[in-house]
């Protein structure tokens, strides 16, 4: 998908909210699988199923008495939980995307939290950073509790930097396109470009944190749509102006799937990404020396943050043993264990501090992100997003 599609997308949107706006749940009745706690995630990497592995391990040892069956998910992760909530066979622990927890929320599926957290005093709710506090939340109740959070900054070249005499990454909107412009180099005088300054990507999640630095939403507290105002048409057009103005590329562009492997492959000199790229540019490219610097600001300071929360649904039958299992992996110890190698950043400040991540020289520019951070959520069901990126 072009930027000269780019708009397309959006008036897309508005068909698919519009078409794509039910879902069909039925909370009567229970699944009973026996004695065990069913837990279950999607499958994003080895890596990550391991962690969770080891952390329920640890839940294990520190309850003995519940017994847990995890149970991740492999491909189509949102439409087997669907299913499975429409027909009360759903897992006593799943995880929820934040972007479509509203939709989610509207339907009375998930199981309140208060009661559970009022009887248990060592699970602090303040102890969340602000933004994600209440993201699985209605009228004050809580829904679900976020594991972690990977928020966008700023990965730039070092090396490339020096070479251009850049001693700062870009602050703010102006300093990024100028920075840009100066890092965009036909190297070897063939008339062709062959280091960007940028590689950006088309997609809706990669601009909203433009929209929000210039004071845009994408939709406002009533569930209203606000990508026809200025704000948002501002942003877009400065965001798709990069392309334009021919100091950014698109991944395919210059023969890359995404913006990670442009930067890895040094087509460009930054890129606009979450904590999932270290791993990936560690391991594949560990020759490449880059920094991190937070978003360049526009009117404000912003950056989009991306989490997943805990829930459990109303016809679980066993949902004490749920709670145990929940708090535990939304409390400390347990969110210590799944965020210590970094893959995302810890939901709770007393976590980040035990794990050393404010003082560490990468994971300090996401965690740090936190104060300023937005996530981004709809109220219609995911389906539109899909569909929309296909167009």
């Amino acid at each position: 998908m072009h930027f000269k599609r780019f708009n397309k997308v959006i008036v897309t949107v508005i068909f698919s909210l519009s078409l794509l706006s039910v879902l069909f749940f039925s909370s009567c009745g229970g699944y009973d699988s026996g004695d065990a706690v069913r837990l279950s995630s999607w499958v994003s990497s080895p890596i990550e199923t391991q962690l969770m592995r080891s952390t329920v391990d640890s839940f294990r040892t520190a309850h003995p008495d519940v017994e847990v069956k995890y149970e991740p998910i492999p491909g189509s992760y949102s439409e087997k939980i669907q299913l499975m909530l429409g027909t009360s066979t759903a897992p006593d622990v799943f995880y929820l995307k934040d972007m479509v927890a509203p939709s989610y929320l509207r339907y009375d599926v998930l199981e309140p939290l208060n009661d559970y957290v009022a009887a248990t005093p060592e699970f602090v709710t303040e102890d969340f950073f602000p933004f994600l506090r209440n993201a699985f939340s209605k009228d004050s109740i809580f829904y679900g509790f976020s594991k972690d959070y990977n928020p966008y900054v700023l990965f730039y070249n070092a090396d490339m930097f020096a070479e251009a005499g850049i001693t700062e990454p870009p602050q703010n909107w102006a300093e990024l396109q100028e920075t840009a412009a100066r890092l965009t180099l036909d190297k070897d005088g063939d008339g062709k470009i062959d280091q960007y300054g940028l590689v950006i990507e088309p997609v809706i999640e990669m601009l909203i944190p433009f929209v929000y630095q210039n004071g845009g939403t994408f939709q406002d507290e009533q569930g209203a749509l606000r990508f026809t105002e200025p704000e948002f048409v501002e942003a877009l057009e400065y965001y798709s102006g990069l392309h334009r103005n021919g100091v950014a590329a698109l991944p395919a562009e210059v023969g890359s799937g995404g913006n990670g492997d442009a930067f890895g492959r040094e087509y460009c000199a930054m890129i606009i990404a979450g904590g999932w790229a270290l791993p990936f540019l560690d391991e594949t490219h560990p020759n490449v020396n880059y920094e991190l610097a937070f978003m360049p600001a526009g009117k404000m300071r912003a950056t989009v943050a991306f989490t997943t929360a805990y829930v459990m649904p109303k016809s679980s039958q066993k949902k004490m043993e749920s709670w145990q299992l929940l708090s535990y992996l939304a409390g400390k110890k347990g969110m210590a264990e799944w965020t210590s190698l970094g893959l995302a950043m810890p939901s709770r400040r007393s976590v980040a501090e035990t794990n050393g991540f404010y003082d560490h020289p990468r994971f300090k520019w996401f965690v740090n992100s936190a104060e300023f951070a937005r996530l981004f959520q709809v109220t219609y069901v995911e389906r539109w997003y899909d569909e929309a990126q296909a167009t």
